[in-house]
This record gives C-alpha cells, structure tokens and sequence, in this order.
C-alpha cells in the first residue's frame, strides 16, 4: 500500500522571528510575506525563504550591510507594512459602517411606508447637515448608498431576515394562535391578514403579523382557506400547535359548510381548535 505523500502546508510550521532580519521577511496572514518584493512563499520553510531572497535579493543593498544596520531597515519595512494593513482594516470598517447605516435608513423608510426613492432625498440632507457639522467627515457618508435599487435590495433581504427569525420561533411553539381578517385596500384588491401568536416550552410569549396575501378574483370561504393553508406550509405550522382561530365574523370566514371554519374542520376533523369572534368586529355589529 503506497504511502501518503506529505504535504508541507500542512505540517503546521511556526514562523522563526529571526528570518526577518535575516531575509527580510514577515508572516502575514499565515504566509510568510517578503519586505522588500511583498511577495509571498508558500510554507514556512526556511529553504524556501532563503532561497527567494538569494535569488531575487542577493544584490539588494541589505545583502552587504551590518546586522544592525539591516535590523534597522527591517524595522522601518515593517512599521510601512503595518501602516499598509491598518489603512486597509480602516477601509473594511467605514465600508460596514456605511453598509450598517444604508441598512438602518431602508428599514425606516419601510416601516413608515415611505417612496423607496426617499433615500436619495435623505443623502442629500445627511451630506448637507455634515458640511455644517462635520465636513472633514464627509467622504464616510458619500459612502453611504442609498440609491432605489440599494433601498429595495436592502429592504428585500431585511424582510429574508425576519421571515427567517420568525420561522425559527414558530419551530419553536408548543402552541399558537391565529388571528385573521380579509379587507379591501384603497385598489379595490381583497387582502388576506395573518397574524400569529405562540408560546414556547419556556413560556416566552411571540406575537407577529405573519404575512398579508392579496386574494384576487372572488373572495370566498375556499380562497381564504388556500391562502391559509400555503401560508401554514411556507411557516411549518403544524395544524396540531393551532389552538385558537379567530376571525372577523364574515360568512365567508365563520360559515359552517362553504366558509373558513367549516373548510377547515372538514379538512382537519377532530381537532380542538377554538374559533372566536374579534371583539373589534363585535363592537362595529
């Protein structure tokens, strides 16, 4: 049986202060990185990085200076390269500091329903105030993008992320209940509202509005029992963890043949959910 070639990389070879001074070397990110040509050698490996600096440096003005004097100008190569990473850690943090703060400006101009184009509007103010308050600061917020296609990209993957939160939590449930209501919009368009309400083993109590379909054509007791079902399916409700239902009390929703609860206790029979009237709808009736 052949043996298992060795790999080098992977003997996991210490870097020796000493070959800094001696070939003018640094170890940068596991890597040892040359001073002078800031390229870099494969392995820790002192054959390697003696040989590129005889090589490429041999006739380098460190080749014939002192101990001291090399030390010294290693010293120097090594205070620029740490100059050189720090500029780049600065860099890194202003661009996820502007990416934080784009982040911040989407999610408020989605929750007051603002125009997705508002954030443009609102760079503009940002830039203004700092040319009164901080102008040496003004490059960190032109930074900040804020276009109509950022706003909505931004808004699209927050929305990712609370669903995502949301669906963890409802993994969680022991029990939930549902409230429901189906109205007409400004558009003339049915909308479906779901919100959802649970507890988990340790009592921590989770109320959300889990989704809002639109209902387009009719608006009838099977439509509205569709789009529930799909959105139980794209949460993983189990139908088991539903203990309570409650509902606006159209026929639609409460008719015990064609309507919502009849549609569901004939799809689900035996089960012990309990279905309520909205007290809001109550009080209107």
């Amino acid at each position: 049986m052949a043996s298992e070639k060795r790999k080098v990389d992977s003997e996991c070879r210490a870097f020796n202060d000493e070959w800094t001074w001696k070939y003018i070397f640094a170890a940068v990110k596991d890597k040892p990185v040359c001073l002078i040509c800031n390229e870099a050698v494969a392995v820790f490996k002192e054959y390697n990085i003696s040989r590129h600096f005889t090589s490429k440096h041999k006739n380098s003005n460190y080749e014939a200076m002192s101990e001291y004097e090399r030390k010294q100008n290693v010293e120097s190569l090594c205070k620029k390269l740490s100059g050189r990473q720090n500029f780049f850690k600065k860099v890194n943090t202003i661009q996820e500091a502007a990416t934080h703060a784009s982040y911040i400006v989407a999610y408020n101009i989605a929750k007051n329903n603002k125009a997705l184009s508002d954030g443009e509007f609102v760079k503009q103010c940002m830039l203004q105030v700092c040319d009164v308050l901080c102008p040496d600061k003004k490059n960190n917020f032109q930074t900040v993008s804020l276009s109509r296609e950022t706003v909505t990209s931004r808004i699209e993957a927050i929305d990712k992320n609370l669903t995502s939160q949301l669906e963890s939590k409802i993994g969680q449930f022991k029990f939930c209940s549902i409230a429901m209501d189906e109205s007409i919009d400004i558009n003339d368009t049915a909308q479906l509202v779901l919100f959802i309400r649970g507890v988990d083993e340790n009592f921590e109590i989770t109320e959300e509005l889990a989704c809002m379909r639109s209902l387009k054509g009719t608006t009838k007791g099977s439509d509205i029992f569709r789009e529930f079902q799909e959105e139980l399916l794209t949460l993983k409700v189990p139908v088991t963890n539903i203990c309570n239902i409650t509902t606006d009390g159209a026929p639609n929703m409460t008719g015990k043949k064609s309507g919502f609860l009849g549609l569901f206790n004939q799809n689900y029979p035996g089960n012990n959910v309990v279905f309520l009237h909205c007290v809001i709808h109550q009080d209107a009736l």
